[in-house]
């Protein structure tokens, strides 16, 4: 059995249509899998909660997921950027919430904290940031403890999650507890410090056979071009501002 796990799509379908190629030059899958965080940040928010629409992904609930279920364009604000960029991302983020109505709000609201993915012989736990919230997340340098009270009582052979947008494959005794990255939001320190955004689209892939067992974390690139070109048109606010960050 195979199963694309993907996460934070963050409202970049130029980045969705880059993956979802790549996933069909390597084959069928048997099932496909969200981890959260669909429309939030991006220019294409409505779109990304359209296509999972249609396509009926299981889903799990992301914090900006989460958030803009709840919210109206008037109160929505997940962020938790520095002072100089809070003004821009609150307008972001209402703009974002402005862009979506009660519908794209109820299929927000029907995602799960948690979805288990059942194979013959194993199974796997998606989350977000971690089983018990969506606001946390796991990093390689996590310690195994911490990892062990973030999961709880739940009993999985492949762990799953989000939310860090850093990819991600570790050990957790008998277990394996994964990131697919972010497929429209990747983001990686330059050598000054800086966060910035490559134009790659990232997410994995779980394959399941009897007792074997594999994890693929894939990568692939698309045009900056096709990116800016798909902002600047969906009336974005600060477009400038919100490319700056991308190469």
């Amino acid at each position: 059995m195979r199963i694309a796990i993907v996460s934070d799509i963050h409202g970049n379908m130029v980045a969705l249509d880059a993956a979802l190629s790549d996933l069909k030059e390597k084959g069928p899958v048997d099932h496909t899998v969200c981890l959260g965080d669909v429309a939030a940040v991006g220019p294409q928010p409505k779109e990304a909660i359209a296509f999972l629409r249609k396509m009926k992904w299981p889903c799990v609930m992301g914090n900006s997921d989460e958030a803009l279920a709840k919210s109206t364009p008037e109160d929505y604000s997940h962020t938790d950027a520095s002072k100089e960029e809070k003004d821009s991302m609150v307008r972001l983020d209402r703009w974002t919430a402005a862009q979506l109505d009660a519908s794209d709000r109820q299929l927000l609201s029907s995602f799960k904290p948690t979805i288990t993915i059942k194979t013959p012989s194993a199974s796997i736990l998606c989350y977000h940031g971690s089983p018990r919230s969506n606001r946390e997340g796991i990093l390689a340098t996590t310690p195994d403890a911490q990892i062990s009270e973030m999961l709880g009582e739940h009993d999985a052979l492949i762990y799953a999650g989000g939310h860090t947008h850093v990819q991600m494959v570790r050990r957790l005794k008998g277990a394996i507890v994964i990131n697919p990255g972010s497929i429209g939001l990747p983001y990686e320190k330059d050598t000054n410090g800086r966060f910035r955004n490559p134009t790659w689209a990232e997410y994995s892939i779980v394959t399941v056979e009897g007792q074997d067992l594999g994890v693929e974390l894939c990568r692939t690139r698309y045009d900056l071009a096709i990116l800016e070109k798909r902002v600047r048109a969906s009336g974005l606010p600060e477009p400038d501002w919100w490319l700056d960050d991308w190469f």
